[in-house]
C-alpha cells in the first residue's frame, strides 16, 4: 500500500513539474496575452470615473398602537370622554421603506431636487444634471453616442418621433429619457434595514461628492416625510374636522349668548310671564351651545394630542457627510484584475489548448450532421 501511495504522489509530481515546463517553454505567449490584457485594463482604468458614497443611518420610532391607544384612552378620560384603544399594527413597517423608495412615484419626484457643487459649477435639477452635466466614462459615453444615434435613425425614417421631455414628472406618463434617468437614479441608492434594530442605512452613490451627500440627506428627509404623512394622515383629517365643529360650536354659543344679553338687557324691569318664558327659553339655548362648546372643544384637545401621538421620531445615528474617499475600485486594483486576467487565461489556454480544440472539432461535427 505505502508503495502505491508513493507512485502515485511521484505521478502527481512529475505531472505538475510537465505543466509547469510546458507553461515556462512558452512564456512568449504568456507575457505576450498579459500584456494584452494590461494595456485593456489601463484603458479601462483611465477611461472609469471615480464614485462616491454617501451614507446616513437613522432610527425610527417603533412604539407599540396598544401603546398609544392606552395613552389616548388615559387623556380621554381627564375629559370624561370614553375612547377606545386601537390594536391594529401599522401598516407600513421598516421593512417596506425600501419598496417605498424604489417606487415610480417618489422616485420621479427626486427629479426636480436642486443639486450644487462649486466645484464643478453645477446648480441646476437632478434630472439635468444626471441627464446632460454628469461625468462618463469612455464606455459610457460609446453607449451614449450609440443610443441618440439610434434614436436620431428612428426619428428620421419615421419610426418613431421624437422624445419630448416635459418638465413636469408624472409617474403614470414618463418620457424614454425620464423612465431612462429613472432607472439610473435606482441604481446609485442603496438601502438596509437591519431587521433586529429596524435600523435604516441609507447610501447614495453619485460621481460628485458633494451631490452624493446632498441626494442621500434629501432621500432620507422625504422618506420620513411620506412615512409622517402616512401615520397621520386620519388623524389630521378628523383634527381638521373637529376643528370646524369647534369653531361653529363656538360661534353658536357667541350667537345665543349675544341673544341673551340683549333680550335681558331690554326687558329688565318686566315681569310678565311670556317675557320670563322668553329669557329661560334664550338661557336654556345658551346652556346648551355652550355644552355642546364645551364638549367639542375637549374633542379637539384630544384630536391634537392623537395627531401628536401618531407623528413618529425618526433618531440620526450619522447624518449625510460629503464623502473625501471615492467609494470605485482604485484603478490600480483594475491594472491588477486585468493582469491576473491575462495570465489565468494564457496559461489555461497552454495546459488545455488540446481539449478545448477537441470540444470545437466535436461542436463542428455535430453541426455538419
Amino acid at each position: 500500500m505505502e508503495t502505491s501511495d508513493k507512485k502515485k504522489q511521484l505521478l502527481k509530481e512529475a505531472d505538475i513539474l510537465d505543466m509547469f515546463a510546458k507553461v515556462v517553454s512558452q512564456w512568449k505567449f504568456v507575457a505576450v496575452v498579459t500584456g494584452c490584457f494590461i494595456i485593456f485594463g489601463l484603458v479601462v482604468a483611465i477611461g472609469s470615473v471615480k464614485d462616491y458614497t454617501a451614507e446616513v443611518v437613522v432610527a425610527p420610532e417603533t412604539s407599540s398602537s396598544s401603546q398609544l391607544g392606552a395613552g389616548l384612552g388615559s387623556l380621554a378620560n381627564m375629559f370624561g370622554v370614553n375612547m377606545n384603544t386601537v390594536t391594529d399594527e401599522d401598516a407600513i413597517y421598516p421593512e417596506l421603506y425600501p419598496d417605498i423608495i424604489q417606487s415610480l412615484p417618489f422616485l420621479s419626484s427626486l427629479f426636480n431636487v436642486n443639486v450644487v457643487s462649486p466645484k464643478n459649477d453645477i446648480d441646476t435639477t437632478y434630472f439635468y444634471y444626471i441627464t446632460n452635466q454628469q461625468k462618463l466614462s469612455w464606455f459610457e459615453h460609446i453607449q451614449k453616442w450609440i443610443a441618440d444615434t439610434k434614436d436620431d435613425f428612428m426619428v428620421w425614417t419615421g419610426l418613431s418621433k421624437v422624445d419630448s421631455c416635459i418638465a413636469v414628472f408624472n409617474p403614470y406618463q414618463l418620457s424614454k429619457k425620464q423612465m431612462g434617468a429613472v432607472d439610473k437614479l435606482n441604481g446609485k441608492i442603496g438601502i438596509f434595514v437591519d431587521k433586529k434594530t429596524n435600523v435604516i442605512t441609507l447610501s447614495f452613490t453619485d460621481r460628485d461628492p458633494l451631490i452624493a451627500a446632498i441626494m442621500a440627506d434629501t432621500i432620507m428627509s422625504r422618506l420620513q416625510q411620506n412615512i409622517t404623512e402616512y401615520r397621520t394622515r386620519k388623524s389630521i383629517a378628523d383634527c381638521e374636522y373637529i376643528q370646524n365643529m369647534y369653531d361653529e360650536a363656538k360661534r353658536e354659543y357667541d350667537t345665543a349668548q349675544e341673544k341673551y344679553a340683549i333680550y335681558c338687557d331690554r326687558n329688565q324691569n318686566v315681569y310678565l310671564e311670556r317675557y320670563l318664558v322668553e329669557k329661560e327659553r334664550l338661557e336654556t339655548d345658551k346652556e346648551m351651545r355652550y355644552q355642546l362648546y364645551l364638549q367639542w372643544a375637549q374633542q379637539l384637545q384630544l384630536a391634537k394630542a392623537k395627531v401628536q401621538e401618531y407623528t413618529p421620531a425618526f433618531t440620526t445615528l450619522k447624518p449625510a457627510a460629503v464623502p473625501a474617499l471615492p467609494s470605485s475600485m482604485r484603478r490600480l486594483y483594475i491594472l491588477a484584475i486585468y493582469a491576473f486576467l491575462g495570465l489565468i487565461c494564457s496559461v489555461s489556454y497552454i495546459l488545455f489548448k488540446d481539449k478545448i480544440k477537441n470540444v470545437f472539432r466535436t461542436i463542428i461535427t455535430y453541426n455538419k450532421k
